[in-house]
């Protein structure tokens, strides 16, 4: 299995745990790595691994298999995958004051960037972001509701 991605162990290392899920987890990299810190997983895939610790749910995200259920989670990590249609679900499943962390190439088929990633989550804030040779990254907190940011 590969280590977690540097930019997210780097920006949530210090975060108190709570719930997290991980989207489209792949092997588990992240998902064992919040385990580890004291978090309550799921990890959903088309293809799930069973991980010790981690609830792990069997789902295809393309045909809508997996509902993310409204401010339920205080961490979303969707790392190198890319479906736009998820992003609101996403910004939604997330409670005020949690966080996102997401990647997505940067090229090819399913590519994204990192200013896509801001828009879909404008009015939050920023711990981390960046783009390199071939991914955009973006961590951020959703900020509680004010007058002007009911839709976050």
């Amino acid at each position: 299995m590969n280590p977690p991605a540097i930019e997210l162990t780097q920006s949530l290392g210090s975060l108190v745990p709570g719930r997290a899920l991980d989207i489209a987890a792949g092997s588990g990299r992240h998902a064992v790595w919040l385990r580890d810190r004291g978090w309550s997983v799921t990890a959903v895939d088309i293809a799930p691994e069973e991980i010790e610790g981690v609830e792990c749910v069997r789902a295809d995200l393309e045909s809508e298999g997996f509902a993310i259920e409204p401010g339920a989670w205080d961490l979303i990590v969707c790392w190198l995958y890319w479906q736009e249609s998820l992003l609101p679900a996403i910004a939604s499943g997330v409670r005020q004051g949690g966080v996102v962390a997401l990647a997505g190439k940067t090229t090819g088929r399913f590519a994204t960037s990192l200013e896509r990633y801001r828009q879909a989550f404008a009015g939050w804030e920023e711990l981390a972001a960046g783009v390199d040779d071939w991914k955009a990254f973006f961590i951020a907190v959703r900020a509680p509701a004010t007058s002007n940011n009911l839709s976050s």
